[in-house]
């Protein structure tokens, strides 16, 4: 009998190698179908996280590209802002300093006028005409530059003063020059 119960004891150690074998099996299914069902979860977590990230690089673009025309925009009405400013500031120099210059010309012009009106009223009077004698005869620049045979020049009074030659008694008279 201990044959026989020898064969009894393999034989339910091998049924319950079997059983053992069964359940491992269906452990080892059970795992490959959790990793089979993890890995379909990781790549539709990996699709879901790239299409977010497709969306966050498009919004990402567009904000770029906004902020782009922004700043084009910016700059040209910057731009055009100065541009006028310039202009506006060159139109005001000019017209401010056409009239200074207009006035300025007009005060002088009518002050030459005058000074001209002045000499030629002066030149209508007997000590005119007695000047315009000496210049028609040569010797006005001689008695205006001080410049006769033994004349000198001197400076009295912060004035420059013509001296021709000395009388007997050693006195000299003179005019005052220009």
């Amino acid at each position: 009998m201990t044959g026989e119960h020898e064969l009894d004891d393999g034989l339910a150690a091998f049924d319950q190698l079997g059983r053992e074998m069964a359940e491992t099996n269906r452990l080892l299914r059970a795992v490959q179908s959790d990793q089979v069902a993890r890995r379909q979860q990781e790549h539709d977590r990996s699709t879901e996280m790239q299409a977010a990230l497709g969306q966050a690089t498009k919004a990402s673009q567009k904000a770029l590209q906004a902020a782009q025309a922004e700043i084009r925009s910016s700059l040209l009405w910057t731009g055009l802002t100065a541009f006028l400013i310039v202009l506006v500031a060159f139109g005001g120099g000019y017209f401010f300093g056409q009239r200074a210059g207009w006035s300025s010309g007009h005060a002088d012009g009518y002050q030459k006028a005058r000074n001209q009106e002045a000499a030629a009223s002066w030149a209508n009077t007997p000590a005119g005409q007695r000047a315009y004698g000496l210049d028609q005869l040569g010797s006005l620049d001689l008695v205006s530059q001080c410049m006769g045979h033994d004349w000198q020049r001197s400076t009295r009074d912060g004035k420059r003063v013509c001296f021709p030659q000395a009388d007997a008694k050693g006195n000299m008279a003179g005019w005052y020059i220009p």
